[in-house]
């Protein structure tokens, strides 16, 4: 199983995995990396070895999921690809993408597959709703 680690500034990264278990039930190797409002950058750090360190114990690729390119959480995920040639980073994490990402990974050993369908279903998850386009449904209902 590809492990997960999701990391965001804040505690975003908790709420989105405690969300999405909500759906789709508990998660074994999967952790929360949050950046909090006055963290030193050595002590996020060290968290995220730590945690990297607990993933890798298994031997499994690692999806890391993070808020924001070029913010804290992607930056410090960045230096450290090279330690962990097995990981692979993907910005912009919602609901949508944990959810594929919990749904796909028990059935797909390769990354590079898991990766493309997060990113598809992610980009596929995001619509546009207003007045007419609620009104222009008839009143059926849509299904999710």
């Amino acid at each position: 199983m590809i492990a997960v680690l999701v990391s965001t500034h804040g505690t975003m990264a908790n709420s989105l995995i405690e969300t999405a278990e909500m759906i789709c039930g508990k998660q074994t190797q999967c952790e929360a990396v949050p950046f909090l409002m006055g963290q030193s950058l050595d002590d996020f750090q060290q968290q995220i070895e730590q945690k990297l360190a607990t993933l890798t114990k298994s031997g499994s690729a690692i999806l890391c999921l993070v808020d924001l390119k070029g913010g804290t959480p992607f930056n410090t995920l960045v230096k450290l690809i090279p330690n962990y040639p097995m990981m692979e980073i993907i910005t912009g994490v919602n609901i949508p993408m944990l959810l594929s990402t919990f749904m796909l990974r028990a059935d797909k050993n390769d990354l590079i597959d898991l990766l493309t369908e997060v990113i598809d279903s992610s980009v596929q998850s995001i619509e546009r709703y207003n007045l007419n386009s609620i009104s222009n449904n008839n009143g059926q209902d849509e299904e999710f």
